[in-house]
């Protein structure tokens, strides 16, 4: 079994390694490679290992650095390293603990919330990317700096894209590590 295991997640490494790094490359692909790269961590959890999928988060993600070219400008790293990776092994970590679903519920609401509003502070504040750019990938042009109030409503509208992204990847991962399982266990025999 430990043969398997390590074979698991070596190849669960690999995956991620290539979502992520696809990602990085890819600009309109990024939040979905991050994405199908968390489901890749999931592997190991099969065989109920949590050294082995941290090793494949951990792993996969560096590898995937390294190989964009330590592209600081990409959203897929943050993203991935600061949450989405994180969620499908501390999800399964809290449900062999038994830690109350409605705690829990909040704080990855919370933490959620917290990463998405750091990630467009981290891209127009440290990197210098304007806001304004983000309208400008959808065709349109706007300046925020003559009307205030949009600025505000834009933070606003922002937090509650970031709540409906919370709760549709929490329910989707949560499908998927069902899948998953019953997926090697047809497999792995």
């Amino acid at each position: 079994m430990k043969s398997k295991l390590i074979a698991l997640s070596a190849i669960s490494s690999a995956f991620v390694a290539i979502c992520l790094t696809l990602g990085a490359y890819i600009e309109f692909i990024d939040l979905i490679s991050v994405a199908i790269a968390a489901l890749f961590t999931m592997l190991p959890l099969y065989y109920e290992s949590k050294k082995g999928s941290l090793l494949s988060f951990l792993v996969g993600g560096v590898l995937a650095f390294i190989l964009s070219g330590a592209n600081v400008y990409s959203l897929v790293f943050p993203a991935y390293f600061l949450y989405f990776g994180l969620i499908p092994l501390i999800n399964y970590v809290v449900t062999k603990t038994k830690f109350d679903k409605t705690i829990w519920f909040i704080i990855k609401l919370v933490w959620c919330v917290v990463i998405c509003y750091f990630l467009l502070f981290y891209y127009t504040n440290i990197i210098g990317i304007p806001l304004e750019y983000t309208f400008e990938l959808f065709g349109k042009s706007f300046d925020f700096s003559n009307y205030h109030n949009i600025y505000y409503y834009f933070l606003t509208a922002y937090g509650v894209i970031s709540i409906i992204l919370y709760l549709v990847y929490d329910k989707f991962t949560e499908v998927m590590k069902l899948a998953i399982d019953r997926l090697l266990k047809r497999i792995l025999r």
